[in-house]
């Protein structure tokens, strides 16, 4: 068991004699050196990156000379995902993945050519869950295949708690950003993965509107949900990274004709800068809806639960109005509403049973239909074959000679834990393209959710529509309900019939209707000491309204608390990691 005292032994004291930029930098690195043979945070940190901050010291003193102001970024060293595509230090984008360690791209992704133009240095790839699959857990499979080195991969642990998880699937970067390797993170979030890792990390995550950021040279999970964004120790870190990814001046259309669903930002008016909304009164007259049924469901944690009610109280003191029992009203496509729960099992026209003994809870689903043929859907059908359609897309243009999912599983390129997650895209699913389920043939079978978008997939868009409608009726500027309603999972213990459940509310709302989502630190859980975090979701491209009631609820109450294991290191004894490996289950991440 590593301990605070053992942990503190991998580091010395001292000081660096550096420029500002390369003591930075070199700060950064000497903490992943000593500290990440314990969380397994980074996959690889990018090998030139002392000569980007060497570089960015000469421009610090041109702007010295000049009194030109810094870029809002500058020097901020950030631990990306690794699936975001960058081309610091010829470093392969892997995506967790052994099959993609051949996949160095010839320009960056959007939302990493954003960061840089605002001054930020890309200090490493952060392990992850491979391919993004699991929510439960981050584990790649490199080092069950190639180097078995201290940089590759395996199962990513939590620095609040080592035996536990990260949740999946952007571990690593939320590891890393908790454990202060580096001043902010960017991850990627399915249906999940920025909101579950910053919250089991006592951090600020932001899940941001469809189409209001860029994915562009993000390898994909499910396209029609993905969204990349930013992971960060506070409010005000966040706000300032969330305004370089919405910052489009570089596209003159004012959309990324990389990714056209960005096209939709253009109905919207836009902030030039996120941090104007971080008003420590900005919970003033706001009014809150409460999702009671997440909050009710039994299986929650009791602490959980009641740090939750003691956030309902200090929104309260901070001026909000809360407004219990929202729920989403009315339905064109069936005579059920959304109330957070479905029964525990639903048939669907293919003749499977979608069992939601995963709590009870409604993750991610729309009543369709009247009388007895009404029925429970999943708002994206399981069936459809998005993730195949949308990785074989990425790896046509890419630069691994992997070129689709069938090659890959051919190789045997993969960890066998996501086996299912891989040969159900390729074999099994029920539709040979998406395209299929928009066919009149297919919704004359029984289907009314498609495998589209949130402006062409009916359930999709009725939630949505409902959703809006809803808030409008009831005046809400937000509402809430707590990200998870369980601690995070002891690493192994990835039976829902385990001593640790998941309690991922995350999953369906949000992603479906393509609204945004913050998590904000809710207080370290006291029996085990791991974070607990609120949600808060609002409008579509309502970011301005996450962010200001996120800062006034971090300000009045500032609940994180560093993890005790990491303290701060210079000039650190480099250390040799050992892997754990593990296996997760297939939750988008």
């Amino acid at each position: 068991m590593i301990t605070k005292k053992s942990a503190q032994m991998y580091c010395q004291t001292g000081s660096p004699s550096f420029p500002v930029v390369e003591a930075t930098i070199q700060s950064a690195h000497n903490r992943i050196s000593a500290y990440d043979r314990l969380t397994n945070a980074v996959r690889e940190i990018v090998p030139d990156v002392m000569n980007t901050a060497a570089s960015m010291d000469a421009m610090l003193a041109a702007y010295n000379a000049n009194g030109t102001a810094l870029p809002l970024l500058f020097c901020v060293p950030i631990l990306i995902k690794d699936n975001f595509d960058a081309m610091d230090g010829h470093l392969a984008t892997a995506n967790g993945a052994v099959a993609l360690l051949d996949n160095f791209p010839s320009m960056d992704s959007t939302e990493v050519a954003q960061a840089k133009a605002y001054g930020a240095i890309i200090l490493a790839h952060g392990n992850m869950a491979e391919w993004a699959f699991t929510n439960a857990i981050s584990i790649g499979s490199a080092d069950d295949f190639l180097t078995h080195s201290a940089t590759a991969y395996g199962v990513v642990r939590n620095p609040y708690s080592l035996d536990r998880s990260t949740a999946g699937s952007s571990g690593g970067p939320a590891a890393g950003a908790s454990a202060n390797y580096a001043m902010i993170s960017m991850g990627t979030d399915t249906g999940n993965s920025i909101r579950g890792p910053s919250g089991h990390q006592g951090l600020v995550g932001l899940r941001s509107s469809i189409g209001q950021t860029s994915r562009a040279g993000i390898i994909p999970l499910q396209l029609n949900r993905d969204i990349g964004g930013p992971i960060g120790r506070t409010v005000t870190d966040v706000a300032k990274l969330f305004t370089a990814l919405t910052d489009f001046s570089m596209f003159p259309q004012g959309y990324d004709p990389r990714d056209p669903v960005t096209a939709f930002r253009l109905n919207y008016t836009h902030p030039s800068n996120y941090t104007q909304f971080l008003n420590a009164n900005g919970l003033q007259g706001k009014r809150i809806g409460v999702i009671s049924s997440i909050v009710s469901n039994p299986n929650n944690d009791p602490e959980i639960t009641a740090k939750f009610a003691q956030a309902i109280a200090d929104l309260q003191a901070g001026g909000a109005t809360i407004v219990q029992n929202f729920t989403i009203m009315g339905n064109s496509l069936g005579d059920a509403a959304w109330s957070g729960y479905i029964p525990i099992t639903s048939t669907y026209p293919n003749g499977t049973v979608y069992n939601t003994t995963h709590f009870g809870y409604n993750n991610g689903s729309w009543y369709t239909g009247y009388g007895a043929a009404g029925k429970w859907e999943p708002i994206s059908q399981g069936a459809c074959p998005n993730f195949r359609e949308d990785l074989n897309t990425y790896l046509s243009t890419a630069g691994s000679n992997s070129k689709s999912l069938l090659q890959i599983y051919e190789g045997g390129l993969f960890h066998p834990s996501v086996t299912k997650s891989i040969t159900g895209p390729l074999f099994t699913n029920n539709f040979s393209t998406s395209a299929v389920l928009q066919q009149n043939a297919s919704k004359a079978a029984g289907y009314v959710c498609t495998c589209g978008e949130f402006y062409n997939n009916p359930c999709r868009m009725e939630i949505r529509t409902r959703l809006i409608q809803s808030m409008d009726a009831m005046n809400l500027d937000a509402f809430i309900y707590p990200g998870w309603g369980n601690p995070p999972r002891l690493i192994g213990d990835l039976s829902q019939a385990g001593n640790t459940p998941l309690g991922d509310f995350s999953q369906g709302l949000l992603p479906g209707t393509g609204a945004p989502g913050i998590v904000v630190p809710m207080g370290l859980h006291t029996t085990l000491g791991t974070p607990t975090t609120l949600q808060i979701g609002a409008r579509p491209f309502n970011e301005s309204t996450l962010i200001q009631i996120a800062y006034a609820y971090e300000q009045m109450t500032m609940h994180r608390e560093p993890p005790q294991l990491f303290p701060e290191c210079v000039n650190p004894v480099v250390a040799t990691s050992t892997n754990t490996a593990a296996t997760g289950t297939a939750t988008a991440g």
